[in-house]
This record gives structure tokens, sequence and C-alpha cells, in this order.
């Protein structure tokens, strides 16, 4: 039987104790237990970046692992905790707010964190990470069924999910996010192209090109991809800091606008990315939601 696995996915800073303090608890409950920290670098409330950070990373994580986020503006309002059981059967806990969106499609099971029995009460309002979640989730991991925890939940709250949208003979999509390596990553993901022959790219109406890396590319020159990676949104008005995304299972096209090794500056703006194709040489289809293919990036394009 596999040793028991947590992993840790929050917005609380990776130089603070409160992951120690997350750490301390589950160690208490179940002190076998093994902790991976996925990042404690989401952006404070962004739940959509911690979203796309969990799509990314926990497909890649045994099944058996317990997953706990906390992404959490809502604490300590009438918000419900949540675990969240996806058609693959791995588990997830933290609030219902939108965080688990996209292991929520069919075949999901959601249930409330509600029985006191099992799930205890905080000892304080605004830390239910180390209070309610961190305990469950330790419990999870030493074998506990999660039907046990409380009331199924037929609502959870889900995310409005950003989408690429497609017309004839082009598909259309958003800047999501800025990486580290200056990086710009779009709402286009490989399998909206259906396996058509990309003609031209644009980007507000600026032609890029196709690369398979970043020394195929220019530092002056907009360039693209296909690539494999987390991504987030910003809200109307935000600014949008350089956020950190590890390479995961959601196939997304990015593109550059800065020398590789340099950083996007912040405030960059949600630019607009078409992409027309041709007829088309080939089919495909997106992977299953359980997938086990090799989350990094192999890009069918060479360079134009």
């Amino acid at each position: 039987m596999p040793s028991p696995l947590v992993t840790l996915t929050t917005d609380y800073g990776a130089g603070s104790g409160y992951p120690a303090q997350l750490k301390g608890v589950l160690l208490s409950t179940l002190p076998d237990l093994r902790i991976v920290d996925l990042s404690h670098g989401v952006p404070a409330y962004d739940l959509l970046a911690g979203a796309l950070l969990l799509e990314a990373v926990v497909p890649t994580f045994p099944g058996h692992a317990v997953h706990l986020a906390v992404v959490d503006p809502g604490v300590g309002t009438s918000r419900r905790g949540l675990c969240v059981q996806d058609p693959c059967g791995r588990l997830l806990v933290g609030p219902d707010n939108g965080l688990f969106t996209p292991f929520l499609g069919p075949g999901a099971r959601a249930f409330e964190l509600a029985d006191p029995r099992l799930v205890p009460a905080p000892r304080l309002a605004t830390f239910h990470g180390r209070d309610v979640f961190a305990p469950v989730a330790a419990a999870l991991a030493g074998g506990l069924d999660p039907a046990l925890l409380g009331p199924a939940v037929a609502d959870p709250v889900l995310l409005d999910w950003p989408v690429a949208e497609r017309g004839a003979g082009q598909v259309r999509g958003v800047t999501l996010a800025v990486d580290p390596f200056g990086n710009l990553v779009t709402s286009i993901r490989e399998a909206d192209l259906a396996g058509a022959e990309v003609r031209l790219a644009l980007c507000d109406g600026r032609a890029a090109r196709w690369v398979r890396t970043f020394g195929a590319g220019s530092p002056a020159s907009s360039w693209r991809w296909w690539g494999a990676g987390g991504a987030s949104r910003w809200p109307s008005g935000r600014a949008a800091p350089p956020a950190t995304c590890t390479a995961g299972g959601a196939w997304r096209c990015g593109c550059s606008w800065a020398p590789p090794g340099r950083l996007a500056p912040p405030g960059a703006p949600a630019r607009v990315w078409t992409i027309r194709w041709g007829p088309r040489t080939k089919t495909s289809a997106r992977p299953p939601a359980c997938t086990t293919r090799s989350p990094w990036p192999t890009s069918p394009w060479a360079p134009s």
C-alpha cells in the first residue's frame, strides 16, 4: 500500500509561517505522512490562478494523493468547506468557491465538510486551512471515505472558465497570464484547432510566427508555439503581475513578447490572439480528463 501523501497549494506566501502550521497539523494527525508543496505563491485571493495551477499539476501526482488547496477570500463567511472526488478518484479539500472547477466535470462527486465528528470546529474564523481543511485532508490520506464527511453537494461553486471563441476558419483567444520567462499564456488550446494546419497567427492584428523553442525566436519579434502550462486571468481594471505557472495536463498556446530570461512588465494588456487555418490535415481530440500522457510540451510546428 502506498504511503499517504498530501499536497499543499495556497496563497499564503512562501515566506510566511502559515504553510508550516498546516504541516504541523497534518503531521500531528498522521506522523508518517508525506507532504509536497505545490505552491504557496498563488496571487492573493486569485481563484482562477489557483484553479489553473491545480489543473496543471494535480494530474501529475499519484492517484492516492490528497490535494489540500486554500485560496479563500470568503473564509469565515457562510461559504462551505468542500471535498471533491473527481472522475479519476482524486481527492481535493478546500473552500467551495470555484477553486476546484477543473475537477468538477461529469462523474465528479462533492461533499460538504459538515459532520462534527470528523470535521473540527475552527479555532480561528480566518484560518480554516489549519483548523478545518488540514485535519480533514489528513483523515482522507489515512483512508477515510469522503462520503462520511457530510451531505453530497449538487451545486458546487464554478468559476467562469476561460475558453477560446471558434469561428469560420479561425479561433480567437486572449492573454491570460504572464509567466516568469516573459511568456504570455492564452486561452487557446491545441485541441481548439482540431488538427487543422495553421496558416496565420495574429496578436492584436500583428503577425506572429510559429517556433518550437525560445532560441528559435527573435527577441525583437512576436513568436508563438504550442506548450503545456497553467494560466491565469486577471479581473477587468486590475494589473496582471507575473505569475508562476507549472507545466501540466492542459495543452495551450503560448506566446512571448520579451527576450528569454526577462520578465514581461506588470500591467501587460490582455492582447487578443487570432489563429487562422487552412484545410485540415489530421484530426485530434482533447486528451481525456484522466490522462497519463506526459505534460511536457512537444510542438508539431516548425519555425516559419
